[in-house]
């Protein structure tokens, strides 16, 4: 075992769990699996497994893609069951809300279910570009799916919720 990198593992977790726990939030949204559970068996089974991380990807990719197989096999452990929550799509942090109106509050909320009304794939990629800001490299690193895809499917996701909102009375500005 690489010593050096658990301990180099070890010091980053206090970086990556915050970023991974919103976006696994908000990944998770809407179903019955719990982020933290997700998050727990992630940085374990990362931990576990450090020799394998190659550097050819950052540790935050690693992780992500870990975790969303990780959700992925719950999903399918769980698929008899109907997706509802345990934690209401409201709890999860999708925008900075400070400050915000109470218009502007209420369209994150409406924003939010319409994140979680949408396919797996299309959610997860919304999520990684929108939420965790990260490139179509990082997404197509983490899914396997190639650029031009994921740029298909993200114009596919917003139409998707363009038309969610609007159905939901939600004007587009």
């Amino acid at each position: 075992m690489d010593q050096h990198k658990k301990e180099e593992f070890k010091r980053s977790i206090g970086e990556l769990y915050p970023r991974l726990h919103r976006a696994m939030s908000a990944y998770l949204a809407g179903s019955s699996v719990e982020s933290e559970d997700i998050l727990q068996e992630t940085f374990l089974k990362a931990y576990r497994n450090i020799n394998t991380f190659k550097n050819q990807s950052s540790l935050y990719t690693w992780l992500y893609s870990i975790a969303r197989n990780l959700a992925i096999d719950e999903f399918r452990k769980r698929k008899h069951e109907k997706l509802r929550s345990a934690t209401p799509v409201d709890e999860f942090d999708i925008a900075y809300e400070t400050d915000s109106t109470e218009d502007k509050r209420e369209e994150i909320q409406l924003l939010r279910k319409a994140i979680a009304e949408l396919p797996e794939l299309l959610r997860s990629i919304v999520v990684m570009k929108t939420i965790d800001g990260m490139t179509y490299p990082e997404i197509s690193e983490i899914t396997g799916v190639n650029e031009q895809t994921l740029k298909n499917r993200m114009f596919r996701a917003r139409k998707e919720l363009a038309d969610s909102l609007k159905r939901m009375g939600v004007n587009e500005p």
